[in-house]
């Protein structure tokens, strides 16, 4: 004898091995898809929600300029959400009194954006039915607009 000792294992033990094997890959396989679809749309709830910021910055620069309108921040915030291929659901964009149009110089004006999560995110579903994601961006008109 070498010295070695072998092990025979019986074939049926090696049988319940193999499917115990399976059948924790049947609990775990979905856990692990779950988790992994839920952290991909939870960054893009985070991707949107940075989106709807950015657009109401861009829109609130566009509409500060001298002569500058609501119009034109409006248009703003609809060429960069469209872009950025986000569905607004109708009108995104909500300016404060005075607004760009009839605000004095060096007087704040607020833009908000909203938007709906539904639509917007890669899985789609109606967990996230009536959920929107909104920001605000307040900036003072630079000059005020000449009648």
């Amino acid at each position: 004898m070498s010295g070695t000792i072998a092990r025979t294992v019986p074939r049926r033990s090696r049988q319940q091995r193999r499917g115990t094997a399976t059948v924790e890959a049947a609990i775990v396989l979905p856990v692990l898809l779950t988790l992994t679809l839920g952290t991909m749309d939870l960054c893009s709830l985070f991707f949107l929600r940075e989106t709807v910021t950015l657009a109401a910055y861009e829109g609130a620069r566009a509409g500060v300029g001298s002569e500058a309108t609501n119009g034109d921040a409006i248009a703003r915030v609809n060429e960069f959400l469209s872009q950025r291929d986000v569905e607004t659901g109708g009108n995104a964009v909500s300016i404060a009194a005075p607004g760009f149009d009839g605000a004095d110089t060096l007087e704040n004006v607020t833009l908000t954006v909203t938007v709906p999560v539904s639509g917007n995110l890669l899985l789609p579903g109606s967990i996230y039915d009536g959920w929107t994601v909104s920001s605000s961006v307040t900036m003072r008109k630079e000059y005020a607009n000449q009648d």
